[in-house]
C-alpha cells in the first residue's frame, strides 16, 4: 500500500505539473489536475432548439452549409460530437468539416467527415481510440435507407488566438434530414499554443499493375516517387497522425514502408519496415482491432482466405506519445506494397498536424 500511495503521487504530481507548463497541443492532452482552478471558461456550441422544444437538429439542405461553432477572441475546442441522419450511403465521404482560425478564408481542415473520424468506405465500424471515438449503432431500424448510424466524438486540442469557425458541408444530391451535435471549448485571455491544428486529404488513384517481380524482397525502392503522399508541409509544426484508406487490389499491399522527411533531408530520417508494422499489426491484416493510438476500424475482405488481402480497409496511427517535430518542412509517404508493386490500389489518407 506504501508502495502505491507514492506512485499517485508522483502521478498527480506530474499532472499538475504538465498543465501549468503545456508547450504545445500535444502536451494539452494530459488531463488537467481536477482539484486546480482552471484558466478558462467552459462553453458549448449545439444544436439544441432554441424555442425549448424537443427535436434538437437542424436541416443541412443539399449543397449547403451549416455553421455549428463561431466562437469570437482566444480559446480552444476540446470536444467535438455528431451524429448524422441521412439516406445518402455515402453521406460519411460527401458530408465535410471544415475548420477556420484567426478570420482566415481559408480552411486549415477541409476533409471527409468520415475518414476524419477514422472510418471510411462508407462504412460505419466502432473505433475507440485516443483522439477520435465512433460508437456504432447499426441495428438500429430508423426509417431511413441508410442504417450507417453513429455516434462521432473528437478530442483533438485545436487552439485559436482570434476566433474559430466550425462549418459541415453537405456535398450530397440528398439533405442532411437531421444533423445533431455538440462542440465543447474553452475561452482564454490569450491563445494556449501558437500552433493550430491542420488536417488535409490525399489521394493515389490506381495505376496498371506493374507485375510481380516488383513485389519480391530483391527489388528496391530507391526515392519513393511513386509512393502514395501523405503529407508534405511547409514551415515549423509537428506531425501527430494518419487515416489511411485502402481499396486493396490484391495481397502484399501492406508491405509497403513509411518515409519520413524531416527539414528538407535527402533521405528519410525515419524509415518503416511495412504499413501492418506502422499501424500496428504483424504478417498483414486478419481481423478489425481499435486501440488507443492505432487500429483497423474497416476490413472487407473480398476473399476469405486468411492470407488474401484484397478488399476494403481502413487503418488509422496517433502520435499521441511520440509527435514528430519539424522546423523547415515535413514529407511522409507510403508504398503500395513491396517496391510499389501494389500500384493497382487505390490510396487515400488523411493526415492531422499543428503548426
Amino acid at each position: 500500500m506504501v508502495r502505491m500511495r507514492m506512485i499517485l503521487v508522483l502521478v498527480g504530481t506530474a499532472c499538475v505539473v504538465g498543465s501549468a507548463e503545456a508547450q504545445g497541443p500535444v502536451d494539452q492532452l494530459t488531463p488537467p489536475s481536477i482539484d486546480q482552478p482552471q484558466p478558462y471558461a467552459a462553453r458549448r456550441a449545439s444544436s439544441y432548439r432554441r424555442d425549448g422544444g424537443n427535436r434538437d437538429a437542424v436541416v443541412v439542405e443539399p449543397g449547403g452549409r451549416h455553421t455549428v461553432l463561431e466562437a469570437m477572441g482566444a480559446g480552444r475546442i476540446v470536444h467535438t460530437w455528431f451524429t448524422i441522419a441521412s439516406d445518402d450511403p455515402d453521406y460519411l465521404e460527401t458530408t465535410r468539416l471544415l475548420l477556420y482560425w484567426d478570420g482566415a478564408e481559408v480552411p486549415a481542415v477541409d476533409v471527409p467527415f468520415g475518414l476524419f473520424h477514422a472510418v471510411g468506405h462508407g462504412l460505419v465500424r466502432p473505433v475507440d481510440s485516443a483522439l477520435v471515438t465512433v460508437v456504432a449503432r447499426p441495428e438500429l431500424n430508423f426509417n431511413l435507407s441508410n442504417k450507417n448510424v453513429a455516434g462521432f466524438n473528437s478530442y483533438f486540442p485545436m487552439p485559436f488566438g482570434r476566433g474559430a469557425r466550425l462549418v459541415v458541408e453537405n456535398r450530397s444530391d440528398q439533405e442532411i434530414r437531421s444533423l445533431y451535435y455538440q462542440i465543447d471549448y474553452q475561452e482564454w485571455d490569450e491563445a494556449p499554443s501558437p500552433l493550430r491544428f491542420h488536417a488535409a486529404l490525399t489521394e493515389t488513384p490506381p495505376e496498371p499493375y506493374p507485375g510481380p517481380a516488383r513485389g519480391r524482397p530483391t527489388a528496391t525502392n530507391a526515392d519513393g516517387a511513386e509512393n502514395h503522399l501523405v503529407l508534405e508541409a511547409s514551415g515549423a509544426g509537428q506531425f501527430i497522425g494518419v487515416v489511411l484508406e485502402v481499396d486493396a487490389s490484391g495481397r502484399g499491399w501492406w508491405e509497403g514502408d513509411e518515409m519520413i522527411w524531416i527539414d528538407g533531408e535527402a533521405e528519410p530520417s525515419i524509415y518503416g519496415t511495412g504499413t501492418e508494422d506502422y499501424f500496428g499489426g504483424a504478417w498483414g491484416f486478419r481481423q478489425e482491432y481499435t486501440r488507443p493510438f492505432h487500429g483497423l476500424s474497416v476490413l472487407e475482405k473480398v476473399d476469405e482466405r486468411p492470407d488474401w488481402q484484397a478488399g476494403k480497409f481502413l487503418v488509422y496511427r496517433f502520435h499521441v506519445r511520440d509527435p514528430i517535430p519539424f522546423e523547415r518542412s515535413f514529407k511522409m509517404s507510403i508504398e503500395r506494397g513491396h517496391n510499389n508493386h501494389r500500384m493497382d490500389s487505390a490510396y487515400r489518407s488523411v493526415a492531422f498536424w499543428y503548426q
